[in-house]
């Protein structure tokens, strides 16, 4: 089976120091991939690598990423802005400072949507109502008129996830995602997560650092450790019988 994301010796670098060194790993459809490891493993770096939004003084020395059968890093500017957005969709940590204060969230929502396809303003409605039902939102309309400060921040969370969702993607980026919510609006996010992969058929690539989290939602996962994966494989037998030193210091902090 060829996977849909596939990042072959990716290493990023800032100056002469690596920040991610010669990492490797394999995301294929309706999966869910964990990248987990502490605060400056490199977690976030890959995922800002194969959205390529690296801040400048970070750059990537070797490796591919491939997506679809392409390598990200051959692609234009204009033709990585077109895939993202529309084929791989991004979760951020902080949904209230991810979306625009001014607007409302179905009219943010309704952006990427005339940016990437050619829907009338009555379909792109229509279609951003369905993803936030789809997303589990109580009240769509409620929310679709809303501005972002007036949701809670599950209810944020939900939209933000519903703005990476509403182009049909088939790979969604989540940095993250729970990190400003509660234990029981945590697990409701994870549930939903699992949820649009059986429904949707969408990968994952979440970032966290949560073992205890990452177990009961991901199929597959690699460890990071200061830039360089130390452990990967499915996430039953990584979190069952770790090999590594450092994996099995991450699990017992979580336990």
């Amino acid at each position: 089976m060829d996977s849909l994301l596939s990042v072959k010796n990716l290493t990023v670098a800032v100056g002469l120091k690596a920040v991610v060194n010669d990492v490797s790993f394999d995301v294929f459809g309706a999966q869910i991939m964990a990248v987990a490891g502490g605060s400056g493993s490199g977690k976030t770096t890959i995922g800002l690598s194969i959205l390529r939004l690296l801040p400048p003084a970070l750059r990537i020395g070797q490796g591919s990423i491939i997506f679809e059968g392409k390598n990200l890093l051959d692609l234009s500017a204009e033709d990585m802005r077109l895939c993202r957005g529309a084929r791989i969709g991004m979760v951020f940590q902080e949904p209230l400072s991810a979306f625009d204060p001014l607007f409302t969230i179905g009219q943010q929502l309704e952006e990427v949507l005339a940016a990437h396809t050619q829907l009338t303003k009555q379909d792109r409605q229509r279609k951003v109502l369905e993803i936030l039902s789809d997303v589990e939102l109580p009240d769509p309309l409620r929310a679709y008129a809303s501005y972002p400060h007036q949701l809670s921040g599950g209810m944020r969370q939900r939209a933000m996830m519903a703005q990476a969702m509403v182009c049909d993607p088939s790979l969604i980026i989540a940095d993250e995602p729970t990190s400003s919510l509660d234990v029981t609006l945590q697990v409701k996010m994870m549930e939903l997560f699992v949820h649009l992969k059986k429904k949707k058929n969408i990968s994952f690539v979440l970032i966290a650092h949560d073992l205890g989290m990452i177990s009961q939602v991901a199929d597959e996962i690699i460890i990071l450790r200061e830039g360089k994966m130390v452990e990967g494989g499915k996430v039953d037998q990584v979190m069952g019988c770790p090999q590594n030193e450092y994996t099995k210091q991450l699990i017992e902090a979580f336990q």
